[in-house]
């Protein structure tokens, strides 16, 4: 079989592998076809994977995996043969990937709080599968099954959907306004979650003209360049000066987080969703309003399972020009592209 596989900083290969057998391990699915997108995540193990706090030579706790790695946690694909024990899924279903793993021991796992798992390892990163492989094997729980509405593409799409919706189920919106920098992937997500929970003014602030059109064609009524416009006067005029009530900060860079926190009315509550490679800097005026800040990494289960619901209501789109699909051939020059700030989010179609 074909597969996208990292061996190092900058190392990425098409090989051919041994395919999996169709003898299947009890509790396991075998996938062909589907889709893998390529993440932010996927960038930093390209470019930076010292970054990482994990050595990639050393086999991950849960998973045992070592590099080289078949690349792409974000994927979908359609069932080919299951092993003994698995009821769902079923051959010929179509499923999208639920790919991090959790110990369920730690202290983290013990509350609950399986995002913040301290052995977390993820399928495409330090797994025994990935996205990019013409056949996947993976866990049967790990897979969630699309309805007939939602197609392979949105599958590969469920993930960072997931990452977005998580940080906006974190901010508890209301009724009122809500704001959303960066206008990248996670901030059309966090645009989608919020619209889907019935927030009706949402103000995305994005600098990038070709971005901003983009939203604009998914529906954004409300978008900004901070380049050019004060997002904070922007809300205050929408909000007839009490401010916003959440903000997801999707963009991780640091001109943009004073503008996130004080476009918030009283009380008001911010979500970080986006990494970031420079520090904050935070100063007397950022202090006022009782404001909150929450960090947010990862997504639950139920968050998977709430976004492909929402995507069969049709709530999900893919048109509107941010979706690139390519071939294994193109993923290395689509790393080089997306690191250039050229696109949205590419997806990698499974020959």
């Amino acid at each position: 079989m074909r597969a996208v596989r990292i061996h190092d900083k900058g190392d990425i290969r098409i090989e051919e592998l041994e395919a999996p057998t169709l003898a299947l391990a009890p509790g396991k699915v075998l996938l062909t076809g589907g889709y893998t997108g390529i993440c932010g995540s996927d960038l930093h193990l390209y470019f930076a994977p010292e970054t990482f706090p994990w050595d990639f030579a050393t086999p991950a706790k849960l998973t045992g995996a070592t590099w080289p790695q078949i690349l792409g946690h974000e994927f979908s694909g359609q069932v080919a043969a299951v092993g003994d024990g698995v009821g769902s899924p079923r051959p010929g279903d179509r499923v999208a990937v639920f790919p991090y793993h959790y110990c369920g021991e730690c202290p983290a796992c013990r509350t609950g709080r399986y995002t913040s798992c301290f052995s977390t390892a993820f399928e495409g990163i330090q797994g025994q599968s990935g996205g990019m492989a013409q056949v996947k094997i993976v866990d049967a729980d790990q897979c969630f099954v699309l309805p007939d509405t939602v197609d392979l593409r949105l599958g590969a799409l469920v993930e960072p959907m997931a990452v977005a919706w998580h940080g906006v189920d974190l901010s508890a919106p209301g009724a009122g306004a809500a704001v959303v920098v960066g206008g990248g992937p996670i901030g059309v997500g966090a645009y989608f979650a919020l619209k889907a929970r019935g927030v009706e003014t949402v103000v995305v602030s994005e600098p990038s003209a070709g971005r901003r059109a983009v939203l604009a064609a998914l529906g954004a009524q409300y978008v900004v360049d901070p380049a050019s416009e004060s997002l904070v006067d922007r809300v205050r005029d929408l909000t007839g000066g009490a401010g916003a009530d959440v903000a997801i900060d999707c963009a991780g860079v640091p001109q943009a987080f004073p503008d996130a926190l004080q476009s918030l009315g009283l009380g008001g509550r911010m979500v970080i969703v986006a990494a970031y490679e420079k520090p904050i800097e935070i100063n007397a005026n950022l202090l006022f309003g009782d404001k909150s800040i929450r960090t947010s990494a990862v997504y639950t289960r139920e968050d998977f399972a709430a976004v492909i619901e929402a995507m069969g209501r049709g709530l999900y789109r893919t048109d509107g020009g941010w979706i690139e699909t390519v071939g294994f051939e193109d993923v290395e020059t689509a790393l080089q592209n997306l690191r250039a700030g050229k696109g949205m989010k590419v997806l990698v179609k499974t020959p």
